[in-house]
């Protein structure tokens, strides 16, 4: 199994002007969708995010642990057969350390790894703010989710990132939200569904997610526990140095 990939797609994770019958401006969608949610308000109260659960992947079951905070900082941790991965996310710098390839040293991300990990550092998500970030937006009409009828809305971040949101009709909550990166002349395009949604601290959300390709799921993510407001050392995302290496032996 090529565990790199597999944090690609945690990542990956997780990151959204037509006719019908429930037709509507996107800004007000959009505020409906923030609304929704628990408002805006709410959402920048929180300063700190820390969420506990499981990835089933490949017939594994592995332990997770996604720390985010303000302003744009991430560390997800995974147990894989008793060994820590970690991908992190400075503001600035993006890290990682795999143990599957027999070293401990931290290694820096490259270009996709970068541009989901900014995607998924950001607390506010996509919706909030999107027009004072320079971002375009389009609604596309409405179009079932698996037998639910959704909105579906594209935002164009112009960082060669294109997401592309759909909505619950009835409720507004997020059902599915594709995204297309840009990487080296290609185009590499994931899903990730949303569903179990629950309040916590005013907040309405998943605690449950999917994350597939095309029509391959390619790992779930269930959460026992999401907090707010959690205590955060500003050194776990800070790429360390590294090991230094063992002295030479020296004669007597």
């Amino acid at each position: 199994m090529k565990f790199r990939h597999l944090f690609a797609t945690v990542l990956a994770a997780l990151t959204l002007a037509a006719a019908g019958a429930f037709a509507m401006d996107l800004e007000e969608l959009v505020g409906k969708a923030i609304d929704a949610q628990g408002g805006a308000a709410a959402f920048k109260a929180i300063q700190s995010q820390k969420a506990s659960g499981k990835v089933l992947s490949h017939g594994m079951e592995m332990p997770i642990t996604l720390l985010t905070a303000r302003p744009n900082l991430m560390r997800v941790e995974v147990t894989v057969m008793g060994m820590s991965m970690v991908n992190a996310f400075d503001g600035t710098t993006g890290w990682s350390i795999n143990p599957m390839t027999g070293s401990q040293d931290p290694q820096p991300m490259g270009e996709l790894e970068m541009k989901n990990a900014r995607l998924q550092a950001d607390m506010d998500g996509p919706l909030q703010n999107w027009e004072a970030r320079g971002w375009v937006g389009e609604y596309l009409g409405e179009e079932e989710v698996e037998g639910t009828a959704a909105h579906r809305l594209r935002i164009d971040t112009k960082q060669d990132l294109v997401l592309e949101m759909w909505l619950d009709a009835e409720t507004f909550l997020p059902l599915k939200q594709n995204a297309k990166v840009k990487f080296e002349q290609q185009e590499i395009e994931s899903q990730m569904y949303f569903s179990d949604y629950r309040t916590q601290d005013g907040l309405v959300i998943p605690f449950s997610l999917e994350a597939r390709q095309g029509d391959q799921v390619m790992m779930n993510m269930v959460f026992d526990s999401i907090e707010f407001g959690v205590p955060v050392d500003p050194a776990l995302f800070v790429m360390p140095a590294k090991a230094a290496a063992p002295a030479a032996p020296t004669g007597n």
